[in-house]
Order: C-alpha cells, then structure tokens, then sequence
C-alpha cells in the first residue's frame, strides 16, 4: 500500500483527502505545516506528498527546498495543492506547475476536484 503525507493547515481539506485516499486503498499520515512534515517526512518515508503553500510556520515552499537539499528525500514526488492559483503558468511548457528553484512540481488549484488529485496522484505513483 502506497503511504501519501498530505501537509495542509485546512483540517477539513485533509479530512476529505484522507476519506478519499483512504477508500482508493492508500496509506494517508498528515501534517499542518511545513515545518511538521520535514520531520513526518524523515520518519514515514512517504511515497507521495500534498503540499499547500501557505501555513503557518512554514510555507510550502520552504519545506520543499529543505526536501530537495537532501539526498534522501529528494526524490519523493510532490503536488502542490493551492490556493495560489495566480502564479501557475498557463502559457509555458510547464502549464499547471509550481517551480521551486527551477524545478517544476505539478500544482492542483484549490478548490479541487478529488477526481483530479487521484489522477495525478495514479500518474506519479504509477497505480
């Protein structure tokens, strides 16, 4: 069974992710902030990551460049689920992504279709 951190300070959103995953047979832990899922991350070994951008104590962001600096949690995949749907590139090659220091994650706008997440959750993880 796929392990999936979702990282959203929104408990009703990780609420709705976690009944959703949950009954497509993942494996779902979460955390409120970025500065939490540094340390969930290290220990759960997740096989995935849902990151909002903006919580508290740590934005998303900054979690993800903490990731991408370490050799063993650099390759985790990781979905942006934001709000902040303003900065998403529309007219690139990257259309519908986040880049974080010149490396380009897929970003789902909030509100979200959950049929939309599990797609590009199935696409990542290959189930």
């Amino acid at each position: 069974m796929k392990k999936i951190l979702v990282v959203d300070d929104d408990p009703q959103i990780v609420d709705l992710i976690k009944i959703r995953l949950g009954a497509n047979n993942y494996a779902v832990i979460s955390s409120p902030d970025g500065k939490d899922a540094i340390l969930k991350i290290k220990k759960e070994e997740p096989d995935l990551i849902i990151m909002d951008i903006m919580m508290p104590n740590m934005p998303g962001g900054d979690a993800v460049r903490i990731l991408m600096a370490d050799n063993k949690l650099k390759n985790i995949p990781i979905i942006f689920l934001t709000a902040l749907t303003a900065n998403l590139p529309y007219e690139s090659d990257h259309k519908g992504s986040i880049n974080v220091d010149g490396q380009f994650f897929t970003a789902i706008p909030k509100p979200f279709k959950p049929e939309r997440l599990l797609f590009e959750i199935r696409k990542i993880l290959g189930t």
